[in-house]
């Protein structure tokens, strides 16, 4: 099957430049995710984001911080909590690579829903150490799907068949 988004992250990945340094990566990432449902407001995306990038999620990818500031402010109004532990940091020769614990607790179609997943996003900042580069890779049907009415169902009944 072809996976648009891969080759998509395949081809940028190759015109991002690397990072050279960065004085402490966890804190930079935790001005907007430690406490995501408080903290993503505008000002901190703009102080930890660079105007243009390459940002994926699991749900969405974006190119620019017009295009990221509406989205992450409206994801965190529609969470009670969404909280960031990081849990280790890992460096390569390009990018930094953070393993994270993430509580949510939201509500869908009446519903109150809590998680707790693991993940790990991919960072790369530029000069001015702002990021360049974030790619998560989560579980997004362990973290979040499998918590849904109707549809959470059939993600469980299809990972209980595996």
């Amino acid at each position: 099957m072809y996976n648009e988004r891969v080759e998509d992250f395949l081809s940028v990945i190759k015109t991002i430049p690397s990072t050279s340094s960065h004085p402490d990566p966890a804190a930079h990432f935790e001005i907007v995710f430690k406490d995501f449902h408080k903290d993503a407001k505008e000002s901190n995306i703009r102080e930890v984001y660079a105007d243009s990038f390459y940002f994926n999620d699991t749900f969405k990818t974006f190119r620019s911080i017009d295009e990221l500031i509406p989205y992450m402010e409206e994801t965190a109004e529609n969470v009670t909590v969404t909280t960031v532990e990081i849990l280790d940091i890992s460096r390569s020769e390009t990018d930094y690579y953070l393993r994270w614990k993430m509580v949510m607790d939201f509500s869908a179609k009446g519903r109150d829903i809590h998680s707790v997943s693991i993940g790990m996003t991919q960072l790369r900042f530029n000069d001015e150490g702002k990021i360049i580069l974030h790619q998560d890779y989560w579980d997004g049907a362990e973290g979040f799907y499998q918590h849904l009415p109707y549809i959470g169902y059939f993600v469980r009944k299809v990972r209980d068949s595996l």
